[in-house]
């Protein structure tokens, strides 16, 4: 290798640690956070509902940790989750207190009901009785006054946290559909759909970015409105282009490339190579389990050559679409292993990109605990459902 050709390496391997290192603003959703736990004693929520807490804590950190890795849409994720427990915990600590109060009001009301019978027994100026008497009285509604007034902020303090909880259900759900246009619209990639079926394509492809533009401004009834428009477009445009696709391939040389991808795919040590059809759509699977380390998004040491073949087996072989997918087991809210396998997957997403696979062949996605390969009863199969699975699509 000679001076120049070193030269030139260095300065490509110094621009690209420099881009690494740029750490984007914070998320305001962890701002947010930050905020709310700076802004309230949180010694006694803990003592309230100590897994709250440290489930927020836990989530708080993670998002942090996928803000510091430029993962922000899954940092943004953790910290509404971050939020919401949080935001939980200290609302049944306010109702534990507000409870206390109602408890000790109602104790001041009986003694001062029992004074007020001592008193009425012992004075004999009915002046004085019926002094004490309107005292009674107005206590007694300043007291009930206080218990309506609690009564009304516990229920208010409720209200917003299913409202939270409400808001996230949608946004989870906005995502889910968009990622079906998204598969729907590769798949239409498969069959040259933007050349066999122009206007089906075209019309996708609007849909889908103006349901990802709705989700963001969180308007997320028209996200899904917009994404299932999506999906019926791409998949209106998979059918029409896919009879003049196939006539315009040749079939042998197909079928030569396909059979040589699983040949390759087959020799990359630690994976699970399966042919799976669903529907018309053929579909190379490349399983990778123990590529993470219990509920962590980064990826394990000791995997880079697993990656790094991957990578080579994806450039080598450049008209494929490839879905990168992530799985867990079955332990935890959907919510969270959802989001953990999204994460997964968007590592590994990452990770290809840093190897040089152009990035508008990867869709990323994360489906949880569907689809387990293997018994989640038992700790091997577990493990092998906790896995991410590379998949190569063609007809």
């Amino acid at each position: 290798m000679n001076t120049q050709t070193t030269t030139r390496i260095g300065a490509l391997l110094l621009t690209t640690a420099l881009a690494a290192c740029a750490t984007p603003p914070k998320p305001r959703e962890l701002e947010a956070y930050d905020l709310l736990r700076s802004a309230n004693n949180l010694q006694e929520a803990n003592k309230r509902s100590p897994d709250l807490v440290a489930g927020a804590e836990k989530l708080a950190d993670r998002s942090r940790e996928e803000w510091q890795s430029n993962d922000l849409e899954e940092s943004r994720r953790d910290a509404i989750m971050a939020n919401i427990k949080l935001k939980t915990a200290l609302a049944l600590m306010e109702q534990e207190q507000l409870k206390a109060k109602i408890q000790t009001l109602s104790a001041e009301q009986a003694k001062a009901e029992e004074e007020a019978s001592d008193l009425s027994e012992k004075l004999a100026n009915e002046t004085e009785k019926v002094t004490l008497l309107e005292k009674y009285v107005e206590a007694r509604k300043a007291a009930d006054a206080e218990k309506q007034r609690l009564s009304a902020q516990m229920s208010s303090e409720q209200q917003k946290a299913q409202a939270v909880q409400e808001r996230l259900a949608l946004q989870l759900a906005s995502e889910q559909k968009i990622a079906a246009a998204q598969l729907s619209l590769r798949t239409a990639d498969t069959v040259d759909a933007a050349k066999y079926a122009k206007a089906e394509y075209s019309a996708a492809s609007d849909m889908l970015a103006k349901a990802t533009a709705e989700l963001k401004q969180n308007d997320f009834p028209g996200a899904q409105a917009s994404a299932e428009v999506a999906k019926k477009n791409a998949d209106k445009a998979t059918e029409l282009a896919k009879p003049l696709y196939e006539q315009a391939e040749q079939t042998s040389q197909n079928k030569a490339r396909d059979e040589a991808l699983a040949r390759d795919a087959s020799g990359i040590n630690g994976t699970d190579v399966r042919l799976e059809r669903r529907g018309d759509l053929q579909r190379l699977v490349i399983a990778v389990p123990a590529m993470f380390t219990k509920r962590k998004p980064d990826i394990a040491a000791g995997n880079d050559g697993v990656i790094g073949a991957i990578a080579e087996l994806i450039k080598k072989y450049p008209t494929y679409p490839v879905q990168i997918i992530g799985y867990t087991d079955n332990r935890g809210k959907a919510s969270e292993l959802l989001a953990i396998s999204a994460a997964r997957a968007q590592s590994v997403y990452s990770a290809l990109a840093a190897k040089g696979v152009e990035t508008k062949r990867l869709m990323a996605s994360g489906l949880g605990g569907d689809d387990p390969r293997f018994d989640n009863k038992t700790a091997p199969g577990r493990a092998k459902n906790n896995r991410i699975e590379i998949v190569f699509l063609y007809h």
